[in-house]
């Protein structure tokens, strides 16, 4: 699979079906986050994988509403930065999101390439997170990352907003909304 295709195959899925989470994998996942572009290559991420099934049961109280499909996840990847740990421009620029969104970006890819689930949410409490896995106050909890494997069966615990997403990838914004040429400006 080249990056064309991971990008096009990569979907938020939430019908999961378990895969086994082994070190190497972590490995191969981490490492192609590591490899994401970073202001003065300063890789501002901290990436927490939770997988043992104890500790990922407690994570649920951590869930918001209408994320119970997480339960069926493998894996949960947390990820963190803080602003120390990047640029911060003289004009006030802070980068910290915009990198540690692009190792995230990285990851997510790579799992799609190996055939994986990786479903960014925001949908979760920081606090209880930061209390259930010990992360550090000073460290800002930036999304979850779910991974599992996309089961051919929709579960039967999803919305049926999450049924229709599970069947088809859900609309794009059209380019006219996001995409300017030049200038910002718009003729309609």
């Amino acid at each position: 699979m080249d990056v064309k295709e991971a990008i096009q195959n990569r979907r938020a899925y939430r019908s999961l079906d378990k895969i086994e989470i082994n070190d190497d994998l972590i490995k191969d996942l981490a490492f192609h986050a590591q490899l994401a572009p970073s202001c003065f290559n300063n890789q501002p991420w901290r990436l927490l994988f939770v997988y043992d099934h104890s500790i990922l049961e407690r994570m649920h109280d951590a869930l918001a509403k209408g994320n119970e499909w997480v339960r069926e996840a493998s894996m949960i990847i947390v990820v963190m930065s803080k602003k120390e740990y990047d640029c911060v421009m003289k004009d006030g620029r802070v980068y910290y999101h915009f990198d540690t969104g692009l190792a995230s970006g990285f990851l997510i890819l790579r799992a799609t390439e190996l055939g994986l689930v990786a479903h960014p949410i925001a949908g979760y409490n920081p606090d209880k997170t930061r209390e259930i896995l010990g992360i550090p106050s000073d460290l800002e909890i930036i999304a979850l990352i779910i991974i599992g494997k996309h089961s051919s069966n929709v579960k039967p615990w999803l919305t049926p907003k999450q049924v229709e997403a599970e069947r088809q990838r859900p609309e794009r914004q059209p380019f006219e909304k996001f995409v300017y040429i030049n200038t910002y400006s718009h003729s309609g």
